[in-house]
């Protein structure tokens, strides 16, 4: 049915029309339904929680810099997760990235089977692009190719979070992980070096 021809329906009855979520929402709402809350244990062991207020980084959702139109900055999820939550989330103005979006929901693969696990030497305390989390989990895709996710400890919540999850290369993590791996995985040696 095309929206127009629905709009026009649902004046003629009397109900206000529903726009149909946008993309944002909608993969909001499917991590809502397959994801939300949970806990995932990893071979550390560590049990690391999905949280909803992760959400904006791990799809690195970004809104335009009201002082700076040209650049772009982190959405606050204080503000987009509640109106994720009800709905109402109108996506004019925000842009997330494609493929993390896209990869978001083999996350769980990574962190139950990861290839190796590294500490993170690149903590957001250094301020030159740090990125929180004790550990960051490595899955190899080819010779070069990495997915890799951060988990921090948060002492506020007393539970182990996933932070952020993005495509990377061999290169990054070799600058970004400390050596040797505390976990490399029985299939194969750590080949981030």
């Amino acid at each position: 049915m095309d929206s127009e021809f629905s709009k026009k329906l649902a004046l003629a009855l009397g109900i206000e029309p529903v726009e149909p979520p946008g993309p944002i929402q909608q993969i909001y709402d499917r991590y809502k339904k397959h994801l939300d809350r949970l806990i995932i244990e990893s071979p550390l062991p560590e049990r690391i929680h999905l949280l909803p207020e992760n959400f904006p980084y791990w799809v690195k959702l970004e809104s335009p810099d009201r002082t700076n139109p040209t650049n772009w900055i982190a959405a606050k999820a204080n503000v987009v997760v509640p109106l994720l939550d009800a709905g109402k989330f109108n996506e004019t103005g925000f842009r997330i990235d494609q493929s993390r979006a896209k990869a978001l929901f083999h996350i769980p693969d990574i962190l139950r089977a990861p290839h190796c696990i590294h500490r993170n030497l690149r903590h957001a305390d250094r301020g030159d692009g740090g990125i929180k989390g004790g550990h960051m989990y490595v899955a190899y895709y080819g010779k070069k190719q990495r997915k890799v996710a951060f988990t921090f400890a948060d002492p506020v919540l007393g539970k182990v979070v996933l932070v952020s999850s993005f495509w990377s290369n061999r290169k990054w993590v070799e600058e970004c992980a400390h050596m040797p791996a505390v976990y490399c995985c029985s299939q194969s040696k750590c080949t981030c070096k």
